[in-house]
């Protein structure tokens, strides 16, 4: 069996607050508990950790102040280094081996909404499936507030969170269209992350 054959790449998403990282933590946990090879990659590090490494940056705050030209570049060969990292892990697991990518479909700036999976990047990475993590509105407002780690004053609104679901579940759809991933969406309600956790490990059993 090659490695694309027992490789499944998922690519999970979700608006600040929702609870992604935890939901990922914990289904990196029980798919590892059902006997699969599992790897979690934070795009945003390991973008960071590649232009460091080729000297474009020293640090997360210039990266936004390199030529957009090169940002896209940068984007797409990270994506295809992270490609490749799956595909060597999966070729050495003995079974299905599956690879999540943390990251956004939609990235909120001044200059209004960017995609998080332009096409440049979602072809580099070829997923299977698009898994976005959701939460009520009121719920995501009152986790942002109280995440005093990181500024989402501008996040911190029910009407604006609604749109930005809206908005994100589009930003996804569009994404996976480009290389016919599927797309499914969890609900991870407040103190409910172990099941949001248990249906995104269905979700990825049946890929």
């Amino acid at each position: 069996m090659s490695s694309d054959d027992k490789l499944r790449l998922v690519i999970m998403v979700g608006l600040p607050g929702v609870g992604k990282t935890t939901v990922i933590n914990l289904t990196s946990r029980k798919l590892s508990e059902k006997g699969y090879g599992v790897k979690v990659i934070n795009f945003g590090d390991f973008m960071l950790n590649y232009l460091m490494s080729r000297g474009y940056v020293k640090n997360r705050d210039e990266i936004r102040k390199l030529p957009l030209r090169i940002q896209q570049e940068a984007q797409a060969r990270a994506a295809r280094e992270m490609r490749k990292v799956f595909e060597e892990l999966a070729s050495k697991a003995e079974g299905k081996f599956i690879g999540i990518v943390d990251t956004h479909a939609i990235i909120k700036t001044e200059t209004g909404l960017w995609p998080g999976l332009p096409k440049h990047v979602i072809e580099e990475l070829r997923p299977h499936a698009i898994i976005i993590v959701e939460a009520l509105p009121e719920e995501i407002v009152s986790r942002q507030l109280r995440d005093k780690t990181r500024y989402r004053a501008d996040y911190a609104k029910p009407e604006l969170v609604k749109e930005l679901l809206m908005l994100n579940r589009s930003f996804a759809i569009s994404s996976a269209v480009l290389v016919g991933a599927s797309v499914a969406t969890v609900l991870n309600r407040e103190g409910k992350a172990e099941e949001a956790a248990e249906e995104v490990v269905r979700i990825i059993e049946k890929i």
